[in-house]
């Protein structure tokens, strides 16, 4: 399967997925499923792969061709009076006689041209293994580009979710924001209003506008942080950065299945495409000292020719052939053999320990992320109950202000209470998406169907 056909596959996965969902929600609505499936189908990123595979493969096949015998065709042609080219030629040419025999001819004979024609064909008898350690590596290396796309994939999901639910939160800042202004403006009419009866002073009003500069200014901040986010969201989709792309789903609080710590590290070394590209990296590090090794051994082949040369192209002449078997067996080389032999050594060292390196920071991803989704989950628990408390609180104050029991200044402060408690919620609900989907990302099984795309 190619990348191009593995992403198109996942895409479609998604769409039908998607169909039931697509038929019941309006035409400005975006789902998560559908943002994912925009961007396995057309994520710059993500297109990059397509050559880098099918280069991966042509040399495969490059490698494959080493079985094979090699022919090669020439044709040259050749002038000159040179007593020994003269004579070799003729004898080529089967146009030797008794008069060239004679001395002046032999030392001094006539230019002479020869239109040469030759095949010749090499095969590779015995080379030690290192044809099959080309062909091995040309497979390696295709797996290396299959695994190096996966974890695009995967990175294209994070990525997509992080901006789909990012989009929501600037939303919900926005939204936030919005009734922050609507709140504040009510505040300076209803100020005025009680400056106008006498029941306040003129400070309350001067003070309740300077509060609605401030909550102009935020939602002025808002929208443009909202508009990036989008912008940000279209560009994974590999859309323009300003197509329409529908409303995302609003954060609301949602309860989350996330496996054990063992599960997600037993999980891990099986389902991350970035580990077992590393794996094969290491098995090619090995080949890589075996095929030095083998150097050192004797290379076995044979060789055949046919030749014709010809007067020019309208005169005939003579034909010859030769064949053979050779064994070529490097003495000394100057010692370029054995010190790539101990690069290679050090290569491969360097690649074993790559990965326990890499085996332990992925166990500290993993504890990392579930600290951030045990701590997540708290947060949104406490906020829901600051929203719920400030909301509350915002209503009595509103009613005391009215009564003329509370001062403006008290107003204000809670107003303000209130719209951070809406936004620390928001921000609490989007970190817990994001570290649920850190999890799985970490453990490799960050997927379409997986607990933080549904």
């Amino acid at each position: 399967m190619t990348i191009k056909t593995f992403s198109r596959k996942l895409a479609k996965i998604l769409a039908l997925v998607t169909l039931p969902v697509m038929a019941t929600q309006a035409q400005d609505k975006i789902t998560l499923d559908q943002a994912v499936a925009r961007a396995l189908e057309n994520n710059p990123e993500l297109a990059i792969d397509q050559p880098a595979l099918e280069a991966a493969r042509s040399e495969s096949e490059a490698a494959r061709a080493g079985y094979l015998p090699r022919v090669d065709f020439e044709q040259s042609f050749l002038s000159g009076n040179n007593p020994v080219y003269v004579f070799g030629t003729l004898l080529t040419q089967r146009k030797f006689t008794a008069s060239n025999f004679a001395l002046p001819s032999l030392n001094s004979p006539d230019p002479l041209n020869n239109l040469q024609t030759r095949f010749t064909a090499q095969q590779i008898i015995w080379d030690a293994g290192q044809t099959s350690h080309n062909l091995q590596a040309g497979r390696m290396g295709v797996e290396i580009t299959e695994h190096a796309h996966e974890d695009h994939v995967r990175q294209t999901l994070m990525a997509t979710l992080a901006a789909y639910y990012s989009v929501s939160l600037s939303r919900k800042a926005w939204d936030t924001s919005v009734a922050a202004l609507n709140s504040a403006q009510a505040i300076v009419d209803q100020a005025r209003a009680r400056v106008e009866s006498g029941l306040a002073i003129e400070a309350d009003l001067l003070r309740s506008q300077v509060y609605l500069a401030a909550a102009r200014q935020a939602e002025i901040q808002a929208r443009g942080r909202l508009e990036t986010a989008r912008a940000a969201l279209n560009r994974i989709m590999g859309a323009a950065l300003d197509a329409p792309q529908g409303e995302t789903q609003e954060l609301i609080p949602a309860a989350f299945s996330i496996a054990s710590e063992e599960a997600l590290l037993a999980e891990m070394k099986q389902r991350r495409p970035d580990y077992q590209k590393l794996l094969v990296e290491v098995r090619q590090a090995e080949l890589n000292v075996r095929s030095r090794h083998s150097q050192y051994l004797p290379q076995v082949g044979a060789f055949a020719s046919w030749e014709a040369d010809n007067p020019s192209f309208v005169e005939s002449g003579g034909t010859n052939w030769s064949g053979g078997i050779t064994l070529r067996w490097n003495i000394f080389a100057g010692g370029s053999d054995a010190a790539l032999l101990r690069a290679a050594r050090q290569r491969l060292e360097q690649k074993q320990r790559e990965l326990k390196a890499m085996e332990s920071a992925m166990a500290l991803e993993i504890r990392k992320a579930l600290i951030q989704c045990k701590s997540a989950e708290q947060q949104v628990k406490a906020m829901e109950a600051s929203e719920a408390q400030s909301t509350e609180s915002l209503r009595i104050l509103r009613n005391r202000y009215e009564a003329g029991l509370a001062t403006i200044t008290d107003l204000l402060a809670v107003e303000a209470t209130a719209s951070g408690a809406r936004s620390a919620l928001a921000e609490a609900l989007y970190l817990q998406r994001i570290s649920v989907a850190q999890a799985e990302f970490a453990a490799g099984i960050l997927g379409p169907t997986s607990a933080a795309m549904r």
